[in-house]
């Protein structure tokens, strides 16, 4: 009865984990679909148009003070810095083997206003808020040789007697200055581009550093890519929750 009702609770959380992986592909399907209806804007036209209004502009990134990425030194409007650890912890559900698990220890996120400029002028873009597709400009892996503890950002990190650190993978990326980006957003009362209202979630705003084709293409996969995902989570949660029903049934006829 036990191992029936596991397998029957096992089809359950397949289900769910199919549900949670159809919601993000159905934001996914979103977001396409909004980056097909908006037409392109020019930047000289922002400005004239109504607060609220849905906008998309392509152009060249240009920021009056930009940053410096904390790894990798690039000059940039928007930089994400992130340190994962990657360590060996014990299998508790199995009596030999490890296995291979990853934390982030670190992420840094900073924004610096920016403006998008075309060959009919500029409009400036405020992208705290943004879905920001940004360019990876680092991947480095470094494997650790240190004892229990180490010293990390200022902090120390004390590994615990069942995991082994293995290394840490420091990745960044950025938004280019003087480089292409497309941007989809709302319009301000400052005629600026910004995130939308809070609670209007037909609207969206994006920044790449990729082409509106490029970025339309990889939303694409991604939504093909969840629904196979949300297809074998549901089929094997199918076959989970038979098994279970199956052995339950088996059982009760039994007694």
């Amino acid at each position: 009865m036990v191992a029936a009702m596991i397998f029957l609770l096992v089809g359950v959380v397949l289900w769910v984990a199919a549900g949670v992986v159809l919601f993000f592909r159905g934001k996914a399907k979103g977001k396409a679909a909004v980056m097909a209806a908006v037409e392109t804007s020019d930047a000289k036209e922002v400005a004239s148009l109504p607060p609220g209004s849905l906008v998309e502009v392509k152009g060249t990134l240009r920021c009056e003070a930009p940053l410096e990425s904390e790894m990798a030194g690039e000059r940039c409007a928007y930089y994400s810095s992130r340190v994962i650890r990657e360590y060996m912890d014990d299998d508790h559900d199995d009596d030999v083997g490890s296995d291979r698990r990853s934390e982030t220890t670190s992420h840094s996120e900073r924004f610096a206003p920016f403006s998008v400029e075309d060959a009919t002028g500029s409009v400036a873009v405020d992208a705290e808020g943004a879905e920001v597709d940004a360019k990876e400009v680092l991947d480095r892996f470094e494997r650790h040789t240190g004892g229990p503890s180490i010293s990390l950002g200022g902090a120390s990190i004390r590994l615990g007697g069942g995991e082994r650190t293995i290394g840490f993978r420091h990745v960044e990326s950025v938004l280019p200055v003087d480089a292409p980006v497309y941007v989809l957003g709302v319009v301000r009362e400052d005629g600026a581009i910004g995130a939308p209202a809070a609670g209007d979630g037909e609207k969206r705003f994006v920044v790449s550093h990729r082409s509106e084709e490029a970025l339309g293409k990889q939303v694409g996969k991604d939504v093909r890519v969840l629904g196979l995902v949300a297809a074998g989570l549901a089929l094997l949660g199918v076959v989970f929750a038979a098994v279970g029903v199956a052995g339950m049934a088996g059982l009760i006829q039994f007694t």
